[in-house]
């Protein structure tokens, strides 16, 4: 990356229950971080509590990730996903200037004093709204979303409109599943930063079967370095 120009690559699940299809997600969200693609995770609560492997496997996709977790009723999802999309870009740069710390230095930013970490903070937040984001929401379509359905999809399209107020350029895809016609993914929009194309392709969503996450990690990867290789940028 240089001084001016510079791109997160990302993607955030949403989900309401464990993955029971396919290849685990906790090895898929690993190979997307090998790939320098930051993987998070929202889990949706009902009005009962989640079990205990639900929200283990929410927090262990993130971490196999590099990325950030949480918890969250239907009535808060789009707060929450535009904070987890902000802190996340956030924390992804400060993952990569703690790791050039320890490069130079031999400290990360936890180990510097405390005047240079805010200089360092302050320029992370900065930067956080001008980087390019690329980003891929993992929208969980299965049947035991058919109530929240209606609810993630409005989130989504207000997540995009929030992201283009940002400096940096952002570019948005979803992807479902499982998937339509019987597919266990599909590509409800590729990256676009028009709200009504995304809008459009949501019109078609609806909610059934189980629930591939790892197979639909694998599907935004593809997604992702398809999009990063045809763009001529650098990339953080």
């Amino acid at each position: 990356m240089n001084e001016n120009t510079g791109i997160i690559k990302q993607m955030l699940i949403v989900t309401d229950g464990r993955s029971n299809i396919g290849i685990s997600p906790i090895e898929a969200a690993a190979k997307a971080k090998s790939m320098g693609i930051t993987v998070s995770a929202i889990g949706i609560i009902d009005n009962d509590l989640k079990g205990e492997e639900d929200v283990l496997e929410i927090e262990a996709i993130a971490k196999a990730g590099g990325g950030l977790s949480d918890y969250c009723y239907l009535d808060n999802l789009g707060e929450t996903m535009q904070a987890m999309t902000q802190k996340t870009v956030n924390y992804t740069l400060e993952c990569i200037v703690s790791k050039q710390l320890r490069s130079l230095i031999g400290k990360d930013m936890t180990n510097i004093e405390p005047e240079s970490r805010m200089k360092i903070v302050e320029f992370i937040e900065n930067y956080g709204d001008r980087v390019d984001l690329l980003y891929v929401i993992l929208l969980d379509t299965s049947k035991s979303m058919m109530n929240k359905l209606d609810t993630a999809k409005k989130c989504v399209a207000d997540l995009l409109e929030v992201l283009n107020n940002r400096k940096g350029t952002s570019k948005l895809a979803l992807i479902s599943y499982p998937g339509e016609n019987g597919n266990i993914t599909s590509v409800v929009s590729d990256f676009t930063s028009e709200v009504s194309v995304l809008k459009e392709g949501m019109k078609r969503l609806k909610a059934k079967g189980g629930t591939p996450t790892g197979p639909a990690i694998e599907a935004a990867i593809d997604l992702i370095m398809e999009q990063s290789s045809s763009a001529r940028v650098y990339y953080v």
